[in-house]
């Protein structure tokens, strides 16, 4: 492949992910451009490199879960929000926050366990984080009451800028804030792992 071909294909690329808005699975672009997947991903990473690094664009390419997005760069941020008339999105409480680091370290995990660990009712923020596609239903815990299990989803990798559940980094006390989350910055704790019979009945 040469240098003319390898543009057109990155070319390819940055208009696809741009008129998906949202990601776009890699299996998916390799099948377009008619490679094996570890072909394509081989490009794909280089074409990311230097798309994000050598020529900085105000977008960057994002990958997470399998997936590949095109992103606004954090320090463009300002300028949107002015562009958008300074209207903030709707934020998670810290009760939410605080959910959504228990589950991410200790996931899938009951709700039981997640009261346990917070030492209160967690309904509110649940739903909060299942509506915003932060958290989803992992299947159920096969103990009495069958409870559900949760963990994260690829929202969560896209909003923190991880590609796997497994790049989460392992802190020892909490610091996980509103303004973490808005910015992008990952500061979670490692929640206490609970043994599998406090995964029982679901409150």
């Amino acid at each position: 492949m040469n240098k003319e071909e390898l543009r057109e294909i990155e070319n390819a690329i940055e208009a696809i992910l741009f008129v998906a808005g949202d990601g776009v699975e890699e299996a998916l672009l390799a099948e377009i451009f008619e490679m094996k997947q570890d072909k394509f991903r081989e490009i794909m990473t280089a074409f990311a490199d230097k798309y994000n690094f050598d020529e900085k664009h105000g977008l960057k390419i994002i990958e997470y879960g399998g997936m590949y997005q095109l992103s606004t760069r954090p320090e463009c941020v300002e300028y949107l929000s002015r562009f958008a008339g300074n209207k903030k999105p709707t934020n998670l409480s810290n009760a939410a926050l605080e959910v959504l680091s228990i589950i991410a370290y200790n996931q899938p995990v009951t709700r039981s366990t997640i009261d346990k660990i917070r030492g209160v009712d967690s309904f509110g923020p649940l739903e909060k984080l299942i509506n915003r596609d932060i958290i989803e239903e992992k299947g159920r815990l096969d103990a009495p009451g069958r409870p559900i299990l949760y963990g994260t989803t690829k929202e969560f990798l896209k909003v923190f800028g991880l590609k796997s559940i497994f790049d989460i980094p392992e802190l020892d006390s909490m610091q996980l804030s509103v303004e973490d989350f808005e910015n992008g910055e990952l500061k979670m704790p490692e929640a206490e792992a609970e043994d599998e019979i406090s995964r029982g009945e679901e409150q």
